[in-house]
């Protein structure tokens, strides 16, 4: 029997309200460590969703010139979101997270009002705990996966999460080895100071010195480096190999929680990736069985 939503969603629910400041929301998430919130009305339905993809998005091509405590959050929020009752069927839920390409579905009861939130990472643990032995990772990885070098900026690894269906970049060597992975919670959150800098071996700027020609004299000024896909990438990341049990390789992203595992030949070449859409799509399909 497919379980329902109640078995495995998540409540009480962090949210914020559609006048409070993105800066508020984003401090929330770092603090809670989600991904995303519901924005409530006045009678606690939901009239909006914010998530860390949405931060990234505001903060780098939507209102790129104004300070995060300007912005409110009914500015960048999806309104209207698709919401499901308790009593739906896990499957379903994953379904409708497919279909309209979001992670979470807020979970209303009869009136309206929210109780809960169903995510992707919930369904992936049910599928750990009810899916044991029946498929291996090779039954359900996505062959290939979205990569980049260690050097390439980090517009380009932005560009590439964007276009990526789970929004994660794998950074390969010369080898075609996994030696990183970027997601785009990371590109949401980054703050390219000079103690993060200087971990990394680089400085987070450097200074120049320029002639004035209105006073005629030296003026000090800062020229700041851009990072590197190498300076905010997770390092060696978890692997799996094609005949792991897909349901402990969904066990493991649940434990560590990560959101994808590169999937390597015996040599450690990269075959293909692991993330939660396909755990999703495993859900869906054993579930017609």
């Amino acid at each position: 029997m497919v379980p329902r939503v109640s078995s495995y969603m998540s409540s009480p629910v962090y949210v914020v309200r559609p006048e409070d400041s993105l800066a508020y929301a984003r401090n929330l998430m770092l603090k809670r460590g989600i991904g995303r919130l519901v924005v409530v009305g006045d009678g606690y339905e939901p009239v909006g969703i914010i998530t860390y993809t949405d931060i990234a998005r505001a903060l780098m091509e939507v209102f790129p010139e104004r300070p995060i405590e300007s912005i409110l959050v009914e500015e960048v929020m999806t309104e209207n979101p698709i919401t499901i009752t308790s009593t739906r069927g896990l499957n379903t839920a994953a379904h409708v997270m497919l279909k309209h390409k979001i992670s979470g579905l807020p979970v209303i009861d009869r009136s309206g009002s929210l109780i809960g939130i169903i995510t992707k990472t919930d369904i992936v643990r049910a599928f750990s705990e009810r899916y044991k032995g029946v498929y291996k990772v090779a039954d359900i990885a996505r062959k290939g996966a979205t990569t980049a070098k260690p050097g390439h900026s980090i517009r380009h690894i932005l560009n590439l999460s964007l276009l990526d269906p789970a929004g994660k970049v794998v950074i390969v060597d010369e080898e075609g080895k996994p030696i990183g992975i970027i997601a785009r919670r990371d590109l949401a959150f980054l703050r390219w100071t000079p103690e993060l800098a200087a971990r990394k071996g680089r400085e987070a700027y450097v200074k120049r010195k320029i002639v004035d020609p209105g006073r005629d004299r030296l003026v000090a000024y800062r020229v700041y480096s851009i990072p590197l896909a190498n300076d905010i990438m997770t390092e060696d990341p978890l692997t799996v190999k094609p005949d792991d049990d897909a349901a402990l390789a969904a066990g493991l992203m649940v434990k560590e929680g990560i959101g994808a595992l590169p999937v390597t030949s015996e040599k450690g070449v990269l075959m293909g990736i692991v993330t939660k859409n396909e755990i999703l799509q495993a859900v869906i399909t054993g579930s017609k069985h």
